[in-house]
């Protein structure tokens, strides 16, 4: 009786540490998981202030550039001393020497701007819909755009089917 005691505990006693074996196993999983979890976010963390510093240094180069670029508006004592001496520029100065600008009419020069913005462009297509429509009215055949989109013929099929 004590024999059949004795089996029965060490067969337990195998059993339980199987599943302590697996409980273990499946903790380092989770371990793992999360090492792995703490790395990515660091990764992201790293891109993230990266990203960061650069935006800020582009806004600093900017508003640098912005500064050193921007115009300045004379003082009101300025504005009157340039005035005088551009009129005693405009009296000394002999009228056949002025160069002219070419006139052209403010119509023409509208129109020529509303030919430019009215000139058709090709539409890239987007979707998938989209690109098979488009190669199929460039001619191709749906197995050429189904080797062109790497898809099937038979998507391509029904998408040329289902316009």
């Amino acid at each position: 009786m004590t024999t059949i005691i004795i089996i029965a505990l060490f067969l337990l006693q195998i059993i339980s540490f199987y599943f302590i074996a697996l409980l273990n196993m499946k903790l380092s999983k989770y371990k793992d998981l999360e090492v792995r979890q703490e790395q990515t976010m660091k990764e992201i963390e790293d891109s993230f202030s990266a990203y960061l510093a650069d935006m800020k240094d582009e806004n600093d180069r900017l508003l640098y550039e912005l500064k050193e670029n921007s115009f300045v508006p004379p003082l009101k004592e300025h504005a009157s001393a340039q005035e005088e001496v551009s009129t005693t520029i405009k009296n000394d100065i002999d009228p056949s020497f002025v160069l002219s600008r070419p006139l052209v009419s403010k119509h023409k020069v509208a129109n020529s701007y509303v030919q430019a913005a009215s000139l058709p462009e090709k539409k890239q297509p987007v979707t998938m819909k989209e690109k098979v429509l488009y190669y199929s009215e460039e001619g191709k055949s749906p197995m050429e755009i189904a080797k062109l989109l790497q898809i099937g013929k038979t998507e391509v099929e029904l998408f040329l089917k289902f316009k």
